[in-house]
């Protein structure tokens, strides 16, 4: 007891080193068991992979593409215009004045296109050149795009091709014919008189029913006449009618007088796939570069309209006027 009091000091450092000493054999202990406590069991793989909801993703999908809008809630009457979700008014500053392009009522910022078709196809309206632009390639501007309620951001959707045909001439071409004499009532002899068209002179003697070696023509009938000339002398002045296959028209040849067939052609200007010019006779079909399934047909021409047809389906015929370029 005596030697605790007066070495208390080494005492405590003793009894300190035995618990440190203590602790440090347990610590070892709790770590070499270390790994049994904490053993991981051995998982084998799993590859497969569940049915994917795609359903649900579509619709998620569908939900997040849509533009989604309210309508301003007023009693007792109806919503003024709608307002869009989570995102700002459109409002733009032209001439001094606030326009809101949500506004049905407000002024048309570029006109003649309204402010909703301007949003609704997500043009770039603060663009004073939008209407003149092509964003979908079609070639045909956003102007004429809305003037044909098409899609401005779709080049399957587009004012029809004819749109881009014009007008630029009309072309003649004679075709001269004068019933000579009738050796008896049932032949005829006709002659082709030189043109610019035809230059060469040709003679036919031909029946009711045939169709000149030409290939331009076909007799039809004959009426007999007599009248007279000039001089007060009786002569024949029998009428034959033709049929010009070229257009399918009917003329009447007077014995001894020449009768001009004019055949018109269309001059034409197609401006889409780089550009083109082209004749059409009357009477004939043609087809535009673009659109091959589609045959046109020359049914009129006039010195500043052309009438052509088409049939979108068997039986449904379409006719239009083309003119002159603006």
């Amino acid at each position: 007891m005596e030697w605790l009091n007066k070495n208390w000091d080494k005492a405590a450092l003793m009894v300190a080193g035995l618990i440190a000493i203590i602790l440090s054999v347990l610590f070892v202990l709790k770590a070499r068991a270390y790994p049994e406590n904490f053993e991981l069991d051995v998982v084998e793989p799993d590859n497969t992979l569940e049915e994917p909801q795609v359903a649900k993703v579509q619709q998620a999908r569908g939900f997040l593409d849509n533009e989604n809008k309210w309508d301003l809630p007023i009693r007792g009457k109806e919503a003024p215009k709608p307002l869009p979700l989570f995102v700002s008014i459109p409002i733009v500053e032209t001439s001094g004045s606030l326009i809101d392009m949500n506004d049905p009522n407000a002024r048309q910022v570029r006109p003649p296109a309204s402010n909703k078709w301007l949003l609704d196809n997500k043009l770039d309206y603060l663009d004073s050149a939008v209407m003149q632009q092509d964003i979908d390639g079609d070639e045909f501007s956003n102007e004429e795009e809305w003037d044909a309620k098409s899609n401005p951001r779709d080049p399957a959707s587009h004012p029809p091709y004819t749109d881009k045909l014009h007008l630029l001439s009309r072309k003649q071409q004679s075709y001269i014919l004068l019933f000579q004499t009738m050796p008896d009532d049932q032949r005829f002899q006709i002659r082709r008189v030189p043109s610019s068209a035809w230059p060469q002179p040709e003679n036919f003697m031909m029946r009711a029913g045939e169709t000149s070696s030409d290939n331009q023509f076909r007799v039809e009938s004959v009426e007999r006449k007599e009248g007279q000339n000039n001089l007060g002398i009786t002569v024949d002045q029998s009428v034959l009618t033709i049929t010009y296959l070229t257009t399918g028209e009917t003329y009447k040849l007077t014995r001894g007088l020449e009768e001009t067939i004019p055949t018109y052609y269309g001059e034409f200007e197609f401006e889409l796939n780089g550009g083109s010019k082209f004749f059409v006779k009357k009477g004939d079909s043609f087809v535009l570069p673009v659109d091959p399934d589609t045959k046109y047909k020359l049914i009129d021409i006039q010195e500043q309209e052309a009438e052509i047809s088409y049939e979108p389906e068997p039986g449904k015929e379409i006719k239009l006027k083309i003119t002159p370029k603006n």
